[in-house]
């Protein structure tokens, strides 16, 4: 009779706690961009962009019905903590680290440069898992003056978006 009892007490606490997992969305983490060219002055356009980014997603899925950004407070504390910089040449291996560190499925990166007065900006979805960036759900060759980079984000956001809604 214990044994029954005891069984039953799993599969009981198993239904209520299932739904929850169910609901639990993967986390994901959008990085600052990566300046690929080197010009410290562009490096504002690394936060600026993922801030944009972030902000997009949030108002896209505000009830975290398809994932969950992570607070990009945390993600500035890691990096901070891990004296990671975009900037930096070594960035794209050292970032590996800092994701795992928040405990993300997917990282939300960008890159950019400078070609013909203009940036040049590719956005991707990467799995952490595999460090591989998804192929149908990229944001690729957006090329606008400085001064309208922010024209992105819409485009960056329905090339993106898409992935976690077919996730579904």
């Amino acid at each position: 009779m214990k044994k029954f009892k005891f069984k039953l007490s799993q599969i009981i606490i198993g239904l209520f706690l299932l739904p929850l997992v169910a609901l639990s969305q993967p986390k994901v983490v959008v990085l600052p961009f990566q300046n690929m060219d080197g010009h410290m002055e562009l490096n504002t356009i690394c936060y600026e962009m993922q801030d944009s980014v972030f902000k997009a997603f949030n108002l896209k899925d505000p009830g975290n019905k398809y994932l969950e950004l992570i607070p990009l407070t945390d993600v500035e504390e890691v990096l901070f903590e891990m004296n990671l910089d975009p900037s930096n040449p070594q960035y794209p291996s050292d970032m590996w680290k800092a994701v795992k560190k928040l405990g993300a499925k997917y990282v939300i990166l960008g890159t950019f440069n400078v070609q013909a007065n203009r940036i040049l900006m590719n956005t991707y979805i990467y799995d952490v898992d595999f460090k591989l960036a998804y192929p149908d759900y990229q944001a690729l060759d957006m090329f606008k003056p400085q001064e309208q980079i922010l024209e992105n984000v819409p485009f960056i956001l329905e090339s993106l978006f898409p992935f976690f809604v077919d996730m579904k």
